[in-house]
This record gives C-alpha cells, sequence and structure tokens, in this order.
C-alpha cells in the first residue's frame, strides 16, 4: 500500500477506526525505555500472529471516542530513526518476521517531525516477543495467547493461504444502430449529399475475481463466496434483494472431443466437455474465478464487496474491499 500525507490526514478527517489490521499510536509509543520497547516488539508480534496489518506510530487516539484518530502527533526523526525502530523490531522479537516494510513519512524537513508507518505480514509461524511471551489482535489490544492457538499459527505453513483479489475492467464498445429512418437522430447528411451515421459508444464494466495462493502449499480444493450489492449488477431488474451472493469454486472441465456439425456457413465446431475436476493453485500463482458483470454505477460507489474463502483444512479466511479502492483497467 502507499501511504503518504493526505491518505493519513484523510484517515483522520473520515474517523478511519482502529480493527484488528489497523493501530493508531501517539508519539510517545516510541522512546529508547526498556519498557516501551518491549510494547513495540508485544504490539508488532501480536498483528504477525494474527493477520496482519498497520500500526501507524504519529497519531493519536480521541480520549472521549476511544479507537477513533484524532491529531497527528509527530516523532523526532534525529531521536527515534527509522533504523532504531528496525532495530528495535527485529532484535526483540523471535524468530525475526521477515517483510516488515517501515514507511517513513516526513511532516517538517526543518523539524525532523515524521511519521512511521509501520506494514507487518501475516506469519506462518507464532513469533515471540521480548518478555518470552505469545500475542495476537483481540479486540484492538494485544494479548497473549492459549497453547492451542500458538500451535494453530505454527501450522499455518501446513496449509494454502488463499485469498481473493479484485479488478474492474472497463472497455468502450460501439452500439449497434437501428434501422435507418428519416427521424433517426444519427442519420448525417454528408457534403457528397449521402446518408452517414454517428457512431454510439457505451462503456461495458465487469468484476474479475481472482484467488491467489499467498501460502507456501499448494490449494486443492477451492470455494468462495462473495457478497455485492445488487444494485451494481449489469442485470439488476426484477428484484428487490439488496445483497447478490455468487459461488464460486476451481473446478474446471477440459476440452475432450471436437464435433463438426453443420450449419448456413458450411460447419461449426463444437467442443466437448469432460467432467468437471478441480485445478489445484501453486503458491504466489492466480487462478480467475469469475467475471462478473456490472453496470457504470459502480465506477462512483464507496460501498464494499465481502467474501470468504474456504480451502482444504485451512481455517476460512474472509476479508471486504471497498469498490473505489478496486484497480479500474481500461481495455482498449
Amino acid at each position: 500500500m502507499n501511504w503518504d500525507l493526505d491518505k493519513i490526514r484523510k484517515m483522520i478527517v473520515d474517523k478511519i477506526e482502529e480493527n484488528l489490521n489497523l493501530d493508531y499510536k501517539a508519539a510517545a509509543s516510541l522512546h529508547r525505555s526498556d519498557t516501551k520497547t518491549k510494547e513495540i516488539a508485544k504490539d508488532v508480534s501480536a498483528f504477525a500472529n494474527s493477520d496482519g496489518g498497520t500500526i501507524i506510530y504519529g497519531v493519536m487516539e480521541d480520549p472521549e471516542k476511544r479507537h477513533l484518530p484524532k491529531a497527528i502527533d509527530p516523532i523526532d526523526r534525529m531521536e527515534i530513526s527509522k533504523e532504531w525502530l528496525e532495530q528495535i523490531i527485529q532484535g526483540n522479537i523471535r524468530p525475526r518476521i521477515h517483510d516488515i516494510l517501515i514507511h517513513p513519512i516526513t511532516l517538517d524537513e526543518g523539524l525532523n517531525q515524521v511519521i512511521y508507518v509501520v506494514d507487518i505480514p501475516r506469519s506462518n509461524t507464532a513469533h515471540q516477543a521480548k518478555d518470552r511471551k505469545y500475542y495476537k489482535r483481540f479486540n484492538f489490544n494485544s494479548e497473549a495467547m492459549y497453547d492451542y492457538e500458538i500451535r494453530d499459527v505454527m501450522n499455518r505453513s501446513k496449509d494454502a493461504r488463499i485469498e481473493l483479489e479484485f479488478e474492474i475492467i472497463t472497455k468502450k464498445v460501439e452500439v449497434m444502430r437501428a434501422k435507418p429512418s428519416i427521424i433517426n437522430p444519427m442519420v448525417i447528411m454528408g457534403d457528397s449529399g449521402e446518408k452517414t451515421y454517428k457512431k454510439r459508444y457505451k462503456t461495458v464494466v465487469a468484476l474479475k475475481v481472482w484467488a491467489v495462493n499467498q501460502g507456501k502449499v499448494l490449494g486443492h480444493y477451492l470455494n468462495a463466496h462473495v457478497e455485492i450489492p445488487y444494485k451494481y449488477l449489469k442485470k439488476n431488474e426484477g428484484k428487490t434483494i439488496e445483497i447478490a451472493k455468487f459461488f464460486m469454486d476451481n473446478t474446471i472441465r477440459d476440452v475432450v472431443d471436437v464435433e463438426f456439425v453443420p450449419s448456413f456457413t458450411g460447419s461449426d465446431a463444437v467442443e466437448k466437455f469432460g467432467p468437471s475436476r478441480y485445478d489445484p493453485i501453486l503458491p504466489t500463482r492466480y487462478l480467475l474465478l469469475k467475471k462478473i458483470g456490472l453496470n457504470n454505477t459502480v465506477l462512483e460507489s464507496t460501498e464494499n464487496i465481502r467474501w470468504v474463502v474456504y480451502c482444504d483444512n485451512a481455517e476460512p479466511r474472509e476479508g471486504s474491499v471497498r469498490l473505489a479502492d478496486i484497480k479500474v483497467i481500461e481495455q482498449e
């Protein structure tokens, strides 16, 4: 995710609440005392042991409305550097957490004022904090884990980790002209007196749903459920439901034969398919699960898509994404 000062300010204005994957910390949370360094290791390891997420150091919470951001609380870069923070995180958590990213966001170059945004990945093993305890995220806090929870986290590497990603595809297509008539507003008289027609276009919109294996194990059997506000579907007339629910899986059907049948053009090839089979998803690989037709109003929406994925023996994974945050790809 790209982080900058405008994004932080917008989160404060929009009152984006803390959650399982987001935490705000005031500048005083970063201090060289032993108590504070233990707290840093505790919080970061809790994110890695849970579902990953982001800690923003340099934003204070509202004292009256807990878990909501109130204002920027600058950190002195000369006192607390990015390198020091990285050293505290990696030197006080065992085993080390790979792929942590620390984004320094400058507020005032002259005064060395910054915010540190720490992106923490979901880990495939359990991480121990400086106090030799294991922590998890629970109700906006970092709490000690039970033995069975630690065992579950350490078993993550034995299961595939499937998540859903989305793309919105748009394409301009020419609208088929109606039969010409003398009152057709699309008719234009050219310089030569011949009738020509203006081209009309419409934008076709579709949502692509991808399954991505972010784990290290092959994903064999996958079921996914996606919920989309019904009003954004391409065909949404005649029903009063609010949410459209889609089921999808990783089954495919192979072409086993081709039959040629007579037609006006001679003959057409008709493919014959075999029975459905599951198509396993390799680690780091993507699989297109479904393409869903939408209407143009979705491009202005701020509502959410919700999803849940079941794969093999892994725990179900679920999430949501704002339609406005989905990447839009314009096709030629």
